[in-house]
C-alpha cells in the first residue's frame, strides 16, 4: 500500500465525511488516465483504504451510510424507521441499513458497510424535512407518515407500523397539516389505523 495515498485518502475523508466521487479520487491521486486511476482504486480497495459502495462511488470503512445515501443522491432527504429509532419512536431497526425518500426511481445499494434503501415518492409528498450538517432530514412526523404511506402502498417494514410506533411523542397537529397534501384513501386508512383517539 502506498502510505501517501492512505494519508491523502484520510485527509481527504474529513472533509468529505468519508465519501468520494470518483472526480474526488482522480483529483486526490492526480490522475488524469481512467484505466490508471482505477487501476490505484482496486489497489485501495484490496488493502481496505477504501470500499466501493456503486460504480463511481467509494467510502472509507468508517463512513456513515447517512452520508453514503447522501451523496448517491443529495436530492432526497432520510426518514421512515432510521429517523423514528433515532428519535426513540420505535426500537431498533436492523443495524447497517438507512431509509431514505426521493421521488423518482426507487433503489437498493448493497455495500460492505450495509444497506441503502431508496423509497420513491411522488413529488407533490416530497415535504417535511429540514437541513441538518448539510443532509434533508424528515422531521419525526413526516418519518411517521411516510411509514404509514409505504405500509399502505405494501411496503413492510422491520417493525409492525400499525403496533410498534410510539405515537404520543409525535404532534398530531403537525401531522393533520401535513395529510391534507394527500389523497383522501390514503387519509381515510390512516385514519383507521392511527387516529388518536
Amino acid at each position: 500500500m502506498d502510505i501517501n495515498q492512505y494519508k491523502a485518502v484520510q485527509q481527504w475523508a474529513r472533509d468529505l465525511d468519508g465519501v468520494f466521487a470518483i472526480s474526488d479520487l482522480k483529483v486526490l491521486l492526480d490522475e488524469q488516465s481512467n484505466a490508471t486511476c482505477y487501476r490505484q482504486l482496486a489497489r485501495l480497495v484490496e488493502t481496505g483504504t477504501l470500499i466501493k459502495i456503486k460504480q463511481g462511488i467509494y467510502s472509507t470503512p468508517d463512513a456513515s451510510l447517512t452520508h453514503i445515501s447522501n451523496k448517491i443522491a443529495p436530492n432526497s432527504y432520510i426518514s421512515t424507521g432510521t429517523i423514528l429509532a433515532q428519535n426513540a419512536i420505535i426500537g431498533s431497526i436492523p443495524a447497517h441499513r438507512v431509509q431514505a425518500v426521493k421521488t423518482g426511481r426507487p433503489r437498493t445499494y448493497k455495500c460492505a458497510l450495509g444497506t441503502i434503501e431508496h423509497l420513491s415518492i411522488d413529488p407533490r409528498l416530497f415535504f417535511g424535512f429540514s437541513l441538518l450538517n448539510g443532509i434533508r432530514v424528515a422531521t419525526p412526523e413526516k418519518a411517521f407518515l411516510d411509514v404509514c404511506y409505504f405500509f399502505y402502498k405494501g411496503k413492510r417494514f422491520s417493525f409492525d407500523p400499525a403496533e410498534d410506533i410510539n405515537t404520543h411523542d409525535l404532534d398530531f397537529n403537525i401531522i393533520a397539516g401535513y395529510l391534507k397534501k394527500y389523497e383522501k384513501r390514503f387519509v381515510t386508512f390512516f385514519n383507521q389505523i392511527w387516529r388518536r383517539k
